[in-house]
């Protein structure tokens, strides 16, 4: 990092934060207080000036404002954080990380809502969060760093957890958009004396501002919560539908600004149509241990989902079916042995039943011939998680809390091959390569196991009733994935690969006031393990990777009309193995898709309760698009403006996205000789019109 970028970043936090502007309200709020975020993911509520990590959250005000057609229109301004929309609904998510993209790398990052995995260890997906209805949820809470003691397996660079929908208000809106965009959204909710029943619904159809790539969603809420004198429960079914043609990216170099054809789509025939469902039961009460009064909880839960595609990116354009029936319970017990102490214990069990197909119906010839025509896989596994875990706080003093978690986690593998084992034609038959072998290999039926322990150590100071301080040392882990176990290529019989390391080391300061909220965070983090394919297409552990960054996200309250905000954010992901690519040594190099720099910043302006606008710019900074740090994407800034008015019950909402109609590449990457883009949106209109009853 330069110093004439660090001081530059500085520089236009402080002075787009320091601008003087007076109210002329006769109406808004005198109160200009900055509201105090509570975050929900760890099992118990918390204050985030208290937390001993990295969180950030955008609340139930922002996410109404934003009213996002995608989530990374959310996301855009978290410090730390990038998901890269690819088409429709798709995404690939970056938090403290480069963009992940591999089959298992995407268990890099834990998906949850309301802290709940929405996926089973071993089967995660690129694109999973399409299964949550974040366009409704009350908040969206990311948070940095390991996060294993309270998770377990996936939660490496961070968590992202959406709060599940709350309606305060009955409401039904609908929103109209450019290129056919279309939603309808509801909510609704009775409260019976000790008990409240609750939907949010929505359904979107997009007609895509691509040729031929448009999508129909549907997403649903249902909750139902009862209270009682020293217990409470809240059952929550959620479920999601998406049909979506998929576009495809453009080649060659910085084609996206091609007027020709940035909106064509290169793969009119690629698809993705996936479902989801989930219900869990969310029990809590309290309770006394000896002479001490604890506070249990208990969560059960069901999930069921479901995706086919078609792998358009690939040669022989296979389709993929795979799906995941899951259950399990996860439970923790909080107590307080004295006031200055508390202390978390827990276990958690699942049980998971997933599955996976790839077939080709297109044939190759040479040289591809080994990617035939037919069956590729048909396999099923069967995994057993269990776990448990405590996590202590102590508070020595008036300012110093101290904070230690220990997290042992067990989970098995049972495999089971419906095909013919080996490297051959679904029907046993060899392909016409030179030692007579196909590409895919299917390992004959086995049992895989893996053990994890994991810590985390932390400390938190506070200088005055203002300023506050923490460090934290973390230890996390994630298993590797049944396509990385039992989806093999050429000839590897098996693939004996440990679970990924991650070692974290993070301190920042946190600095509040009535009208100053801001964070600055700093983080160093290594990993080892690192599953990757080798030059052989074999799944090792042989890789490693180390990873260091600064972030800040402030949120200045001017006075009752203006409130400014801005996030920046800057990362250094590196190789740290020797691996040749091309003849390059990436040792040392940055990982790919990995921007150094990310910014953004948002201007509110409320003259008065019933009226709002937002100006808003993100920057995405310029990164490699390959291993050999050859070919680059220039990174690009945009911007996009927000309003809201009230009347009376009725309240209109309208937004203009990347208000300069810039040409942007939402994501590239460069392979198989040429440069790849996936085009972003122009210039963008959407509408939408909410009563409130």
């Amino acid at each position: 990092m330069t110093r004439f970028n660090l001081l530059k970043s500085v520089v236009f936090t402080f002075v787009f934060c320091g601008i003087t502007t007076e109210s002329h309200s006769d109406d808004a709020s005198q109160n200009i207080e900055i509201e105090t975020i509570t975050v929900t993911g760890r099992r118990n509520d918390q204050n985030i000036s208290e937390l001993i990590g990295s969180v950030a959250s955008v609340t139930s005000e922002e996410l109404g404002r934003i009213s996002h057609a995608h989530i990374n229109q959310t996301a855009a301004r978290i410090p730390g954080v990038w998901l890269s929309r690819g088409n429709g609904q798709e995404l690939l998510a970056a938090v403290r990380s480069p963009v992940f993209t591999g089959s298992g790398s995407c268990a890099e990052i834990l998906t949850t809502e309301d802290g709940l995995p929405i996926r089973p260890t071993g089967m995660c997906n690129v694109n999973q969060l399409l299964e949550v209805n974040t366009e409704q949820a009350s908040g969206l809470e990311v948070w940095r760093g390991p996060g294993t003691v309270f998770y377990g397996s996936n939660a490496m660079h961070g968590v992202i957890n959406t709060v599940s929908p709350d309606v305060i208000n009955n409401n039904l809106s609908l929103q109209l958009g450019s290129h056919n965009y279309g939603r309808v959204k509801l909510g609704w909710k009775r409260q019976l004396d000790s008990q409240y029943f609750q939907i949010a619904a929505n359904g979107t159809s997009d007609g895509g501002f691509k040729e031929q790539s448009g999508f129909d969603q549907q997403k649903v809420s249902i909750k139902h919560g009862w209270s009682g004198s020293s217990i409470d429960a809240t059952t929550h079914l959620s479920a999601a539908n998406l049909n979506q043609e998929t576009a495809g990216y453009i080649k060659g170099f910085e084609s996206y600004k091609d007027n020709a054809i940035w909106k064509s789509n290169p793969n009119p025939e690629a698809y993705r149509d996936a479902s989801a469902v989930r219900l869990s039961s969310h029990v809590r009460g309290v309770s006394s241990v000896g002479d001490f009064n604890g506070e249990w909880q208990a969560t059960p839960y069901f999930r069921r989902s479901s995706m086919t595609f078609l792998q358009h990116y690939l040669p022989g354009q296979a389709q993929e079916k795979n799906g995941q029936t899951s259950m399990g319970l996860q439970t923790s017990y909080q107590v307080s042995p004295n006031d200055n102490n508390q202390i978390w214990f827990g276990a958690d069990v699942e049980w998971a039943d997933m599955w996976v197909e790839e077939v080709q119906t297109n044939a190759l010839g040479s040289p591809d011939n080994v990617r035939f025509q037919g069956q590729h896989y048909d396999f099923e596994v069967e995994s057993q998680q269990i776990a448990v875990f405590v996590n202590s706080e102590w508070k020595t003093s008036d300012k110093l809390t101290l904070e230690a978690g220990l997290r042992f986690e067990s989970l098995r593998y049972d495999y089971q091959n419906n095909m013919i084992d080996g490297s051959t034609r679904d029907d046993g038959s060899l392909c016409n390569s030179g030692d007579g072998s196909c590409r895919y290999y299917r390992p004959s039926d086995q049992t895989n196991s893996t053990d994890n322990l994991n810590y985390q150590l932390g400390a938190h100071y506070v200088f005055n009733d203002s300023l506050g301080g923490f460090i934290r040392i973390a230890n996390a882990y994630r298993a590797p994935q049944i396509n990385e176990l039992y989806r093999l290529q050429k000839e590897q019989e098996t693939s004996v690969i440990e679970s990924e390391q991650l070692d974290s080391l993070e301190t920042g300061v946190r600095y509040q006031t009535q009208q100053w909220q801001t964070e600055l965070a700093i983080y160093k983090m290594k990993k080892d393990q690192v599953i990757v394919k080798d030059s052989d297409s074999f799944v090792v552990n042989d890789g490693k990777t180390s990873h260091k960054g600064i972030e800040w996200r402030t949120v200045f309250q001017l006075n009752t009309a203006w409130q400014l905000a801005s996030s920046v954010s800057w990362a250094k992901h590196q190789y740290k193995y020797t691996r040749l690519f091309g003849g390059i040594n990436i040792d040392g190099n940055d990982v790919d898709t990995a921007p150094r720099w990310q910014r953004s910043a948002q201007a509110l302006f409320q003259p008065t309760e019933r009226t709002s606008i937002e100006f808003e710019w993100v920057y995405l900074g310029k990164y490699f698009l390959d291993p050999q740090n050859a070919h680059q994407y220039a990174g690009h800034n945009v911007f996009n403006v927000r309003a809201q008015q009230r009347y009376g019950d009725l309240q209109i909402n309208g937004q203009i996205t990347n208000l300069t109609d810039r040409r942007i590449a939402d994501r590239a990457d460069y392979g198989f000789g040429s440069y790849r883009y996936f085009v972003g949106e122009g210039r963008g209109f959407s509408l939408e019109l909410k009563r409130l009853f």
